[in-house]
């Protein structure tokens, strides 16, 4: 099988065919991840984000709690809320990411190339998952010079 590809780390290839994209671990293809072999549900990652959140929440409600009005005098209540927020978003996001390594083209629906200031390129793909919802899979792009033209010439992004 012909594919196009690009690195996205030192270790995994971002393959793109006239079907489907996927991400395997080396620049043969062998064979085509499932379109959902990974589980959706419980990683580490996500159960770590909740146990996070949950220490955090129970944190903030004992300090009010305990502070009363002056909650907002204590310095560390600062950094609790704003820790509380961003398990917050994580947990948020954790709910419409997918982590599958296949992505039928004809399930995409926009792609975008993000290039934040601070940190590495990313590949925002949405798509429709099962059931019909929207899912968003974020592919990190390490090698940018690499990818764009593999982007473009295969009509996904540009």
């Amino acid at each position: 099988m012909q594919t196009k590809y690009f690195r996205i780390n030192k270790k995994e290839y971002c393959h793109i065919t006239d079907d489907a994209i996927f991400i395997i671990n080396s620049k043969e293809v062998a064979r085509i991840p499932l379109e959902h072999e990974l589980s959706e549900g419980w990683g580490v990652i996500s159960i770590l984000n909740y146990i996070f959140f949950a220490f955090i929440f129970v944190y903030t409600v004992v300090s009010m709690s305990y502070y009363g009005t002056s909650f907002f005098i204590q310095p560390l209540n600062y950094c609790a809320v704003f820790l509380l927020f961003l398990s917050f978003i994580r947990i948020k996001n954790g709910f419409t990411t997918s982590r599958t390594p296949n992505i039928p083209r004809n399930k995409i629906q926009t792609v975008y190339f993000k290039t934040p200031k601070f940190s590495y390129p990313r590949l925002v793909i949405y798509f429709t998952g099962p059931e019909g919802k929207v899912l968003k899979k974020i592919i990190p792009v390490m090698y940018k010079l690499e990818a764009l033209p593999v982007l473009k010439e295969m009509g996904v992004w540009g």
